[in-house]
């Protein structure tokens, strides 16, 4: 009995710190959670079970509409792990690893400045209030500790490219997304014969198309309504959005004022993570081999793909991940009722190189916070790599389950 009250104990500890982390200390967000006291409690029975890693592999045995994991080793391929690597799966911000891509191509090609300054103003009008808007002030921190916004309050080109990967900064995806342009990301898309992942779209335009204020709906009825929208009419109405946020202060003023009132969408969060369903979608097997591409450095060229690699080998800044990687290179997501990443790498013991798409996507709740707040899905990501016997559990409950 005591086991069981700590580990309670513990995981309302790590469940109130990530929920104030994404709503904020206030009275408002405490009546947040009261009026979402349900929801929270979808999946508690998993959050027991998977206190490690090894429990993990059971939910992504029993729960395969949920989990998508693609492993590729790439000297040995009969070893890879292929789960459900064709199902379409939420990007969220890992869609902006196209952005990334078409950044180094450009800048390889000559055709782009990496130092061009940016005003940090433009990309500020792409942050909606309570969207993630901690990542964006974040991200704008780290720079400032590193000394990369001038006087004039601008940043490189790079270095916006950079903190948009490391801290999942939505407002520089935006800029990004509209400084490349969505033409030029469709044919970069064609050009690396990507087939099953849907194109990019701003995440500003796309929460404030989802917001039912914003049309005078309730919540039901808004989801009713872009649920009868085909994709093409949906893409266009969320980048419509985005740029009019962009440019017209008046409507961004109107937007950033529903944001503020509701704290963000307003909605419950079960039909948050239920949203996410509108939201451009990949495959495993599409994402893994992009990322087999980059560590092959075969993708576009060697140049681009170097880097490309640089970009993306930020979490080898840990001491710990030095020591249990030779090369490594990542990105990252979690949203309510998603967690996902792809990474490449060689561990420090084998150098045996791999490259790989995870996803866990339209989560039980509770267990969402669970790993989210643990960041369980990175770590078991990385031990994917060079920790032969997380594999091996893998792959016998993928076996016993199938």
């Amino acid at each position: 009995m005591l086991r069981i009250l700590k580990f309670l104990g513990v995981f309302l500890a790590a469940f109130l710190f990530i929920f104030f982390i994404v709503f904020g200390f206030n009275m408002n967000a405490l009546f947040t959670l009261m009026e979402n006291s349900e929801d929270i409690q979808e999946g508690q029975e998993w959050v027991a079970k998977t206190q490690s890693l090894k429990g993990l592999t059971e939910y992504i045995g029993q729960q395969p509409e949920r989990v998508s994991i693609v492993s590729i080793a790439i000297e040995n391929p009969d070893s890879s792990i292929l789960y459900n690597e064709h199902a379409p799966r939420t990007m969220g911000i890992l869609s902006n690893i196209f952005t990334v891509i078409e950044f180094a191509r450009q800048v390889e090609a000559g055709e782009l400045d990496p130092n061009e300054q940016i005003a940090l103003s433009e990309v500020d009008y792409f942050q909606l209030p309570y969207m993630d808007a901690s990542n964006h002030s974040t991200a704008v921190d780290q720079l400032e500790e590193r000394e990369k916004i001038s006087e004039q309050n601008t940043v490189a080109l790079a270095d916006l490219v950079q903190v948009s990967v490391e801290y999942n900064d939505l407002a520089a995806s935006d800029y990004l997304f509209f400084r490349f342009g969505k033409e030029q990301l469709d044919s970069l898309m064609n050009r690396l014969n990507i087939e099953e992942t849907e194109s990019p779209l701003p995440f500003s335009g796309m929460y404030a198309t989802m917001k039912p204020g914003l049309y005078d709906m309730e919540a039901p009825q808004r989801m009713d309504s872009l649920s009868a929208m085909d994709r093409k009419t949906f893409d266009s109405l969320a980048i419509a959005t985005a740029g009019k946020l962009a440019e017209n202060e008046t409507y961004r003023e109107e937007v950033f004022t529903q944001f503020r009132q509701d704290e963000g969408l307003g909605v419950p969060f079960s039909m948050q993570r239920d949203l996410l369903d509108f939201f451009p979608k990949t495959t495993a097997l599409e994402m893994a081999t992009l990322m087999k591409n980059i560590q092959q450095e075969e993708l576009i060229s060697v140049e681009v793909s170097r880097r490309i690699k640089e970009i993306m080998s930020w979490p080898l800044k840990s001491s710990r991940l030095q020591s249990d990687f030779s090369s490594y290179g990542a990105y990252y997501d979690s949203r309510l009722g998603l967690v996902n990443g792809i990474d490449f790498g060689a561990s420090t013991y084998s150098n045996e190189p791999f490259a790989q798409a995870v996803f866990f996507d339209d989560l039980q709740l509770a267990f969402w916070f669970h790993m989210s707040s643990n960041l369980i899905h990175q770590d078991f990501e990385q031990r994917l790599i060079w920790d032969p016997a997380l594999r091996e559990a893998t792959v016998n409950e993928i076996r016993k389950n199938q």
